[in-house]
């Protein structure tokens, strides 16, 4: 997993109680328990037995259910903000154990640079990215429900319809879960194939269970993002989500 240079953003101000979420940006999201953010902010609070209030302010720029790691992301964002906010001088590991708490993906936007990242993705073990580090990100307009996607992969690899290759054979990064995406959302697979045979990227995945897909590129040419970029919405209308992006080493 890797850090990119697009994301929400976050202010926290104290109150004195209970907790407020007020959203705004691009995307709809939930406003109470149901968002990682506030989530996150209930768990701080009763962990360390603080009894302020909080209002959050989150502007949304990543679109929710795009394998993007956006609620996660606003989760980590909220536990470390408030421990730098209330002086808790506990050691960042704390955090780590209340990040796994709340989904497997947290914990990484903790560690704030690339990580190799096994079990349920809260072992994080810090990489290094030999890819190109500009791209391109393209959200098709859909979510896509995380635990949907890897339903469907567990069904069909228990009656034998999928087969997973060797890791020893693996010469590329792949995602496995793109057989199962792609089957049901085609739209996905053209765009894919569309990308791969129009502007031959480095390398062009889905991003987690999807629905997004990036593509990276050598290119340094500012102008060939733009092109692309616009060459991209006139392919694929006005409904896709579009964004050039860079692999962060920290953040």
């Amino acid at each position: 997993m890797a850090p990119i240079s697009i994301g929400d953003n976050i202010y926290i101000e104290l109150t004195e109680s209970g907790i407020e979420l007020e959203t705004s940006g691009h995307f709809d999201v939930p406003k109470d328990a149901n968002n990682l953010a506030f989530k996150a902010a209930l768990l701080f609070l009763s962990h360390y037995s603080i009894r302020t209030g909080l209002k959050i302010k989150l502007t949304k720029v990543i679109p929710p259910g795009a394998g993007l790691g956006g609620g996660s992301s606003d989760a980590a964002t909220v536990l470390f903000s408030l421990k730098e906010l209330f002086g808790i001088k506990d050691s960042i590991d704390s955090l780590f154990q209340l990040a796994a708490q709340l989904g497997s993906d947290v914990p990484f936007f903790l560690l704030k640079k690339p990580a190799l990242c096994t079990g349920r993705g809260e072992k994080l073990q810090p990489a290094t990215i030999h890819y190109p580090r500009k791209g391109i990100l393209f959200y098709p307009g859909f979510p896509i429900q995380t635990p949907w996607a890897y339903r469907k992969y567990r069904e069909l690899l228990d009656h034998g319809v999928l087969h997973p290759p060797d890791p020893e054979t693996i010469d590329q990064p792949l995602n496995d879960l793109e057989q199962v995406v792609f089957s049901k959302y085609l739209w996905l697979g053209t765009l894919k194939n569309w990308l791969i045979g129009r502007f031959h990227p480095e390398l062009c995945l889905m991003s987690g269970s999807g629905s997004s897909l990036f593509a990276l590129f050598r290119q340094e040419d500012p102008q060939f993002f733009e092109s692309l970029i616009q060459e991209a919405k006139n392919y694929l209308g006005s409904c896709c989500w579009i964004r050039s992006f860079e692999i962060l080493e920290s953040f």
